[in-house]
């Protein structure tokens, strides 16, 4: 079964289209929700390469405290939550 060239490249470019997207879609789940001078912060410190326009802003109270932030793949944990867990981790290794 032979593809049709134009439907293949079509295709192609509207998936490399949709990962670009979701490469560069930011998510912020954080305990309780953020003052618009918090996500002010957030946008002005060390993510100024990130778009922050389009950012989904979540609430998840299991974190406990701080915040979350996901781009693409890439996970940030500043959440206290995270702390603990890796803390954990950190004890049961010892053992």
């Amino acid at each position: 079964m032979k593809i049709n060239p134009k439907l293949k490249q079509d295709l192609k470019s509207f998936l490399l289209e949709r990962i670009q997207k979701e490469q560069n879609r930011v998510i912020v789940i954080s305990a309780d929700n953020l003052s618009s001078e918090e996500k002010k912060v957030l946008s002005g410190k060390k993510f100024t390469d990130l778009n922050w326009n389009q950012a989904v802003y979540q609430i998840d109270k299991s974190i406990i405290a701080g915040i979350i932030i996901k781009v693409g793949s890439k996970i940030i944990d500043l959440s206290l939550m995270g702390s603990l867990s890796k803390l954990s981790n950190t004890l049961y290794e010892i053992d």
